[in-house]
């Protein structure tokens, strides 16, 4: 008993020096690509310097429209830096992503990214957008560009009425659409 008490507590104890399975390096087009900027406004835990693929509406708000450098890119997570201040951060994949990591990244990050669009917006989406945060009277793509999108094991079809973001692990809330529009968020 007590060299089985032994082995289970050295095993335990390599875990926890080697840390958990290594992660597999995966090939993003966008890595190391000069001009790379934020589609969607981004919700960042600032203190931990870190976004989930399940966007969690942190406080934090990097706009749409922000200039980075995609650093790395892993079956893990995804390195990224700030192009203004040099701030880095890291987006870290859930296993709830259904989609490739490529194709997920690809709808929060481009080479190209229209300004002029927000200009463009009706003054609720605009306001919102700037705000990085939800208003009745809203297009669903304004909430996107506000929000991010929904995590899609929570929201599988951006069709839906009803769209589900989390702000941390265990709070979320839930805009409803009529008509294509806000009509109300539920805490």
């Amino acid at each position: 008993m007590k060299q089985a008490l032994t082995l289970i507590v050295a095993v335990l104890t390599a875990l926890a020096v080697t840390g958990p399975a290594s992660s597999v390096e995966i090939t993003y087009h966008l890595v190391g690509v000069p001009e790379v900027y934020t589609l969607v406004n981004l919700h960042p835990d600032e203190n931990n310097r870190r976004l989930y693929s399940v966007n969690y509406l942190q406080a934090g708000l990097i706009p749409l429209c922000t200039k980075v450098s995609i650093e790395s890119v892993d079956s893990r997570r995804m390195v990224f830096r700030l192009a203004d201040g040099g701030r880095q951060y890291s987006y870290l994949f859930h296993d709830t992503l259904r989609e490739s990591t490529s194709k997920h990244l690809d709808r929060f990050f481009g080479k190209t990214c229209d300004k002029k669009r927000i200009e463009g917006l009706r003054k609720a989406d605009r306001e919102g957008v700037l705000q990085g945060r939800v208003f009745p009277g809203m297009t669903k793509e304004a909430v996107i560009l506000a929000m991010g999108y929904p995590p899609e094991h929570a929201t599988p079809n951006l069709e839906a009425n009803a769209w589900k973001y989390w702000k941390s692990r265990f709070n979320t809330i839930l805009v409803h659409f009529v008509d294509g529009k806000v009509s109300r968020v539920q805490d």
